[in-house]
């Protein structure tokens, strides 16, 4: 089978989430005998555009677009940049669709110029698998970003332009599935594909040969609720503040925050303000510290605004499971999300307004140390069914095989 990957992002841009899913998911197809036909971004300023393992591989074409290193602060300019990228791809999309089976498209703001592109400026009636990360502009919504009202009218309206033009939609959640049938996206053509952890990789480290520990300085008496991640809009920084103070008499407990974004000297001014001392902040660490960086932790809280869920999905979680951490998070009450956690005795999942119950969660873990393993293991045993690459790539694949025109 050909597929024709057309991204949206550099594979080396940072922060790029996408990246281990990129990575693996074109790992896996030319593993399986396929040919992959890219489309991406070049972004200037990046030395390095494409993984040596792929750029050695006859069965693996690609094209790059040059692309300006736009702030994500500078919004209006970057969604400007994205349609230009679109229209400026056409030739390459031209180039290589006659010998492609099936078009897989790479969620962003302006996939939909990505989508008409390939629908329209080329003919082309070849299947196209719509990969949707994060619900545009819902995600920018709920985190705040995009509050005028005509502009949240005008980007739904584009956005589901997006969907009527893709044959099938890969949601990453069974909350961004219902969002979707919201906007009448209809049932059947979206596939519930969660972004997982890799399984040939990401396992458990112990505390002895664990590397991120002396990196931190951390004291094996302590108990560590972690969060690793980006410190952006949808990251509810203000919950861990509340919880951190009422906390701050355990002097064991320690909310170490790893990572970089948006919010995060907001949340280092915050964290003054209040004269907390129980939160400390750790520098965004490299990829392959993923394992000993996860599995460091005692617990770790996910806090995310309200209405995020849905809109976008806190990937992290397949990583705590697949490092047998239990996970304490705070979001929209009644997600399919939070029942996940509480219904498989993952952790604890409440309300994106209830800091005192985070607070008494994070506690009894504290002092029950073999409950907070327990919970960790069934993460484990749970996140391998349904969060590993292993698993979720049986999944691509029978997509890709169901769409692709030799069928």
């Amino acid at each position: 089978m050909n597929i024709l990957y057309f991204a949206s992002v550099d594979f080396y841009q940072k922060p790029n989430p996408s990246f281990h899913l990129m990575h693996s998911m074109i790992t896996d197809l030319l593993e399986d005998g396929n040919k992959i036909n890219y489309v991406g971004c070049a972004i200037n300023g990046i030395k390095k555009h494409i993984p040596t393992d792929f750029e050695n591989n006859p069965n693996f074409k690609y094209r790059l677009v040059e692309m300006p290193n736009t702030s994500k602060a500078n919004f209006i300019k970057r969604y400007l940049d994205g349609i230009k990228y679109a229209i400026t791809a056409k030739k390459y999309i031209k180039e290589m669709i006659e010998e492609s089976d099936v078009v897989f498209i790479q969620s962003s703001p302006t996939a939909v110029f990505n989508i008409s592109v390939v629908r329209r400026l080329v003919k082309c009636q070849k299947k196209i698998i719509y990969n949707v990360q994060d619900m545009f502009p819902g995600s920018s919504i709920a985190s705040g970003v995009m509050r005028q009202k005509w502009m949240q009218r005008c980007f739904f309206t584009i956005q589901k332009i997006a969907y009527k033009k893709s044959d099938v939609i890969v949601a990453i959640s069974d909350d961004m599935k219902d969002k979707l049938i919201e906007q009448d996206v209809p049932s059947e053509k979206v596939e519930v594909i969660v972004n997982w952890f890799d399984d040939r990789t990401v396992s458990e480290v112990s505390w002895e040969k664990n590397r991120f520990v002396p990196i931190a300085n951390m004291d094996r008496d302590h108990f560590y609720v972690q969060y690793a991640g980006t410190m952006g809009y949808v990251f509810d920084f203000q919950m861990i503040i509340k919880v951190a103070e009422i906390l701050k008499s355990e002097k064991q407990i320690v909310f170490q925050m790893i990572g970089e974004g948006s919010q995060k000297q907001a949340f280092i001014d915050a964290v003054k303000e209040k004269r907390l001392t129980n939160i400390v902040f750790l520098p965004l660490q490299q990829q392959d510290m993923v394992s000993d960086v996860y599995s460091a932790c005692s617990t770790c809280i996910i806090p995310l605004k309200h209405g995020v869920i849905g809109n976008s999905v806190p990937s992290k979680a397949g990583l705590l499971m697949a490092c047998k951490r239990s996970i304490v998070t705070s979001t929209d009450r009644g997600s399919k999300y939070n029942q996940m956690i509480n219904d498989n005795g993952l952790g604890y999942a409440y309300g994106d307004d209830e800091p005192d119950k985070i607070a008494e969660a994070i506690l009894k873990l504290y002092k029950d140390s073999i409950l907070c393993r327990e919970m960790g293991i069934r993460g484990y045993e749970f996140g391998h069914v349904l969060y590993s690459r292993s698993e979720n790539m049986k999944k691509y694949k029978k997509l890709f095989d169901k769409f692709s025109m030799h069928m």
